[in-house]
């Protein structure tokens, strides 16, 4: 097969979209069923350990992230060696060990002061929220060696198989976990102890892929420290920017599990769940996007390389500003018609306005970020990212104590609104000069014509609605497609510029 089709950025965005909509879809039909069956506090425990695993993944210290662009640097460099790439996987693995190892038993100590000091349960015996959180810190330790397996995988560009694969786990989870809650047991205990299991056959079903595709030089070998030290100053970097970005988007979830009753953090977690869904959104994308743009700079493509990142932008930005503007200006309905929790809607609908909004402003940001990790130098976003936590996390934290999910949610909103406004021109002009106008252009347009979208879906969506459910769906399904169809028509061919700017075969 030629390298060309085989690396086709178009082709593997397509099954990572494939794979990662079917996760998040079975997700999104089968929760609702884990809030009815579970409870609102123990769905809470389900969003507390979302929180927790976003921190604890922290420990991973910029490993994974380096090891997909090393692996497709090394794959655009005529001087890699055969067996470096599994000799750094190696290294990896051993670094992760101790980390993995005293991850799960920090959690497990500290299960106990959590339940009883920090989360705030009425109806949950703080025993068994205990035995739920020592359950967690087991599966953040598998994740992190599940994560850097796939690390490899994605720097190998093998989307194909590792959708199949994620396709399977997440069948596996979700479907298993229902039949677990609907049928067999609603203890949490027993819920999480599932996830645990499903965690574990993950990590190693990764990792036999990922020693069959990343060859070592011999059977035994240990830690490489010639292959290794290039990467660390890359790894650093990675690991301070991550935890200055988790603080940025979790410092509020973390909090509000602290300020909520565990019931009405249950509730928020519908909210998180929906705000994070759009981010995971454009993760294809950027699974096959950062390969190919440390690719092309590596290679010396520049031009290529910027009409991808344009394209690329314009192409998430036409999709998730619709789809943002049509959750938050009918939140409640979404939840409602979502979860058929009429309490859980009216209590999520002020908060989840002003997060999905945010979240797909957060979406977009993220591209600067990509272009300095494609020219392999993040001193720029550390600077920057340190400068905005300084800032951002005092106000979020004022703003949760003092006046709650309300509170943090307007708080968060502003400050990506206003990053989103000031950075990207700096950044355009430093690593891509000549495509901030085109790209200020696209962001004006598709917003102005989701907004003219949003007015004209509105008639369209009272005349669908009614009080069942489904037609509240149905309604919020023809109004978001009304604002899709508009922006899309708003816009030059873009599906086939991307087909022919990224089919084109490295050098």
């Amino acid at each position: 097969m030629p390298d060309s089709k085989r690396l086709s950025v178009l082709r593997n965005t397509g099954l990572n979209y494939l794979g990662q909509a079917y996760a998040l879809l079975i997700g999104i039909l089968i929760l609702p069923f884990y809030l009815g069956h579970l409870g609102a506090e123990a769905y809470g425990l389900i969003g507390f350990f979302a929180v927790m695993q976003a921190w604890l993944l922290l420990l991973d210290a910029g490993l994974s992230p380096s090891l997909v662009r090393q692996v497709a640097h090394l794959r655009g460099s005529a001087a890699a060696g055969r067996f470096e790439s599994g000799r750094l996987l190696r290294s990896f693995e051993l670094i992760v060990l101790p980390v993995a190892l005293i991850t799960a038993l920090a959690v497990y100590l500290a299960s106990g002061w959590i339940a009883a000091h920090w989360l705030q349960a009425r109806e949950l015996a703080p025993e068994r929220i205990a035995d739920c959180v020592a359950l967690m810190g087991a599966m953040v330790a598998l994740r992190l060696y599940a994560t850097l397996y796939k690390s490899g995988l994605q720097g190998l560009e093998l989307h194909g198989w590792l959708n199949l694969a994620n396709v399977l786990i997440a069948t596996l989870r979700y479907f298993g976990g229902l039949i677990l809650v609907a049928w067999v047991s609603q203890n949490p205990v027993d819920f999480f102890l599932f996830h645990v299991a499903v965690a574990g056959l993950e990590t190693l079903a990764f990792a036999a892929k990922a020693y069959r595709e990343m060859p070592r030089p011999r059977a035994f070998i240990g830690f490489d420290w010639p292959t290794v030290r290039p990467v660390l100053p890359f790894a650093a970097s990675m690991s301070l920017t991550t935890g200055l970005w988790i603080l940025l988007t979790q410092v509020d979830k973390t909090v509000l599990s602290n300020v909520l009753l565990l019931e009405e953090y249950g509730y928020f977690s519908l909210v998180a769940l929906i705000s994070t869904g759009l981010l995971t959104l454009i993760n294809p994308l950027v699974q096959t996007l950062l390969p190919r743009l440390t690719m092309l700079t590596a290679e010396g493509r520049i031009t290529d390389m910027k009409r991808l990142y344009l394209n690329a932008s314009r192409f998430v930005c036409s999709f998730l500003f619709p789809l943002a503007a049509v959750i938050a200006f009918h939140a409640e309905d979404l939840i409602f018609a979502w979860t058929g929790d009429a309490q859980a809607a009216a209590w999520s609908a002020p908060i989840l306005f002003w997060y999905a909004l945010g979240s797909a402003i957060l979406a977009v940001s993220g591209f600067q970020f990509y272009l300095q990790y494609a020219h392999g130098q993040l001193r720029l976003h550390l600077w920057f990212s340190l400068v905005s936590t300084a800032i951002s996390v005092p106000l979020v934290l004022f703003a949760a104590f003092e006046y709650g999910a309300y509170g943090a949610a307007l708080s968060w909103f502003l400050l990506r609104l206003v990053t989103y406004l000031i950075w990207p021109a700096f950044i355009h002009r430093r690593f891509a000069p000549g495509i901030h106008g085109p790209w200020v252009l696209d962001q004006v347009r598709i917003s102005l014509v989701t907004l003219v979208g949003l007015l004209l879906g509105e008639p369209l969506f009272m005349a669908i609605t009614a009080e069942d459910r489904f037609h509240i769906l149905a309604g919020l399904a023809a109004s978001g497609l009304l604002c899709l169809t508009l922006v899309a028509l708003s816009s030059r061919p873009l599906y086939l510029k991307l087909y022919l700017l990224i089919n084109k075969p490295s050098l």
